[in-house]
């Protein structure tokens, strides 16, 4: 599957979040191995500390990845005083090894993305029958319409917006690259990429990105998870509470746009 570009080719003062200025539109604080965040919020306050110091301001939307994302969008959107919402994806695991990704499925409103790991899919195919594959995806299908219909009014417009993406941390980059598909294909004028962590394979800005910023590249990535004292799983009640929160801290304040 082709990956979608978004056009991204208008001058940064016209957007309402702006991207970092490194020549190579990546941000990454470093490759220490040791490092680990408290949790999801803390993690995704650290982000909003970097991109804050970028420049990036509040005008546009931070969206988080569900489920594991929205805790860090939730805490970034906090500090640039950003409008907070979910997009839907739903990871590919190979049929008896449902951690290893061979690609990712996401929607938004009505736009839809998908991505392939070329790798991993070549791999899995070895391993069951292309029909075994598309029935993972079949039934991920499904989980997802759930999940977008339950989460569908935390779906900010995107069109002609800036958006920050954010997630717990990249493995594969499956989920990012199908999100990015999705939101570009909603409308969305120019899309960042924001994660704690990331392989250095992956600290660059995938297709669609205009920018990227991940805290930390370790150079021996295992998983996401191992760079947590804290990660527990999300919870669909505690990924809306967070919603609702925010929301309803924006309303109290007053419209920001």
């Amino acid at each position: 599957m082709s990956e979608r570009n978004n056009e991204l080719g208008r001058p940064r003062a016209q957007l309402g979040l702006h991207s970092p200025r490194e020549p190579d539109h990546t941000k990454t604080m470093g490759k220490h191995a040791g490092l680990r965040f408290q949790d999801r919020a803390q993690a995704g306050t650290a982000l909003g500390e970097v991109l804050a110091a970028q420049g990036v301001n509040g005008s546009g939307v931070v969206l988080g990845l569900l489920r594991g994302g929205v805790p860090v969008a939730a805490a970034l959107a906090q500090r640039l005083d950003a409008k907070l919402g979910a997009l839907a994806v739903r990871k590919l695991g190979v049929p008896g090894q449902q951690e290893l990704a061979f690609g990712a499925i996401a929607t938004y409103g009505s736009a839809h993305g998908r991505y392939l790991v070329p790798r991993v899919y070549r791999m899995a195919l070895d391993l069951v029958s292309d029909t075994d594959l598309r029935g993972v995806e079949t039934r991920a299908a499904l989980e997802l319409e759930r999940l977008a219909k339950l989460f569908a009014s935390f779906a900010p417009d995107l069109t002609g917006r800036t958006v920050v993406l954010c997630d717990d941390g990249l493995a594969t980059g499956a989920t990012m690259r199908a999100a990015l598909e999705a939101a570009a294909q909603y409308g969305a004028r120019e899309i960042i990429t924001a994660v704690p962590v990331a392989p250095s394979n992956l600290i660059h800005p995938l297709a669609g990105a205009s920018a990227a910023t991940v805290l930390i590249s370790p150079p021996d990535f295992s998983s996401v998870g191992a760079h947590y004292a804290d990660f527990s799983q999300v919870t669909e009640e505690e990924v809306l509470q967070l919603l609702h929160t925010a929301r309803e801290t924006r309303h109290a304040g007053g419209p920001r746009f």
